[in-house]
């Protein structure tokens, strides 16, 4: 009885210890662009770095009126420009669009019509110079565990299961081999 307990023990220890070993990552990293930050803002609770002197603070949506509220800081007079497209599988379409001019070192909030689980394009003189443009989703994903998952993710989620039911299939094979259940049939 005491040689069970020991084997027993040797695989749990295996499968505990195996995942972890296996699920080890040897790619190399790769380089990443960097959003850029802002230079003069010290507020470390903004969303979205919008270009060197503007920062998206706060958003909201209010699914009843269908309204997103963003909240910008700025060091400087900018002119901020919201664009909605509303996902369609239709050629053609039109968007909303709306300018609005920030206010040096206070916040300014913008609100714009837009439609749930959409994207508001959001850029500023400045980004536009830089060529780059920024979204928000007017809702978060309300699942509890939400993607996009990478090949790493499915992975681990396979070795993850695979080994629950080799932890499983050890469990039952101990337990009616060592006849601790006289239900079942013994397993040559």
């Amino acid at each position: 009885m005491n040689h069970k307990h020991t084997l027993i023990l040797a695989v749990l220890l295996g499968l505990l210890v195996a995942p972890p070993v296996a699920a080890q990552s040897t790619e190399t990293p790769t380089p990443t662009t960097a959003t850029p930050t802002p230079s003069s803002s010290t507020n470390a609770t903004s969303i979205l770095a919008i270009d060197e002197r503007t920062d998206l603070v706060d958003k909201s949506y209010n699914r009843q009126t269908g309204v997103l509220t963003l909240t910008f800081k700025s060091d400087r007079y900018a002119p901020v420009s919201l664009l909605v497209i509303e996902e369609t599988d239709a050629s053609t379409g039109s968007a909303k669009f709306r300018e609005a001019y920030l206010q040096p070192n206070q916040e300014t909030k913008v609100q714009i019509q837009a439609p749930p689980n959409s994207r508001v394009w959001i850029s500023t003189d400045l980004s536009q110079q830089n060529g780059v443009v920024h979204f928000v989703k007017t809702t978060e994903g309300s699942a509890l565990i939400s993607g996009p998952w990478t090949a790493a993710d499915v992975r681990d989620a396979g070795l993850a299961s695979a080994a629950g039911v080799a932890l499983m299939v050890l469990y039952r094979l101990v337990r009616e081999r060592s006849a601790v259940d006289k239900t079942g049939e013994r397993v040559a």
